[in-house]
């Protein structure tokens, strides 16, 4: 009988594992991108990317089978900012698609998920709401913006209510495919 309850314990405490709820943002990174399947338009796209940690975890019985940061972002974004090196504040110039777009492009030698919003406050606004897009491992995925503007990005700046990232913008362009798009 011994045997058989300290096997149970064993098994429950070998099923247990921590539960991640939230994330927190520790970086913002953007860089120009040349869509081969759209050499011919006039617009230029960059690609938005956030790294993340995992917080505010949790002990749980079989807590290890669910996605991590469900939850979403443990501190509300208070802006995303584009700026030019002179200084210019150019968010309102990056537009995305009106419906929420997903799919997959590719460098030639990884394929990665994209999303995009319709503009840069949408963005902001699905994260602190804990839309789908902004939530779990969903957060790693890259956002796909375009800008019609002559403008040329050189920081980004996403702000906090106690802190702020600064990332220089990536100019050179990489060319990626599209393989897959979807409106959701």
């Amino acid at each position: 009988m011994k045997k058989m309850i300290c096997l149970l314990a064993a098994m429950a405490f070998i099923s247990c594992d921590y539960q991640y709820n939230n994330f927190k943002i520790t970086g913002i990174s953007m860089h120009a991108v040349t869509l081969s399947d759209s050499v011919n338009s006039k617009k230029k796209y960059y690609l938005i990317g956030f790294t993340t940690v995992l917080c505010h975890s949790k002990f749980t019985l079989f807590g290890g089978g669910v996605e991590p940061g469900l939850k979403g972002i443990d501190e509300r974004i208070k802006s995303i900012e584009i700026y030019t090196r002179n200084g210019k504040t150019i968010s309102s110039h990056f537009k995305g698609w009106r419906a929420s777009l997903e799919g997959s492009i590719s460098d030639g030698t990884a394929d990665y998920s994209y999303l995009s919003s319709s503009n840069i406050r949408e963005l902001v606004n699905s994260i602190n709401d804990r839309d789908r897009q902004g939530v779990g491992e969903r957060i790693k995925f890259r956002r796909l913006f375009y800008t019609n503007s002559d403008d040329i990005p050189y920081k980004i700046v996403i702000r906090f209510n106690k802190r702020k990232i600064n990332s220089k913008v990536i100019n050179e362009e990489e060319k990626y495919k599209v393989i897959s798009a979807a409106h959701s």
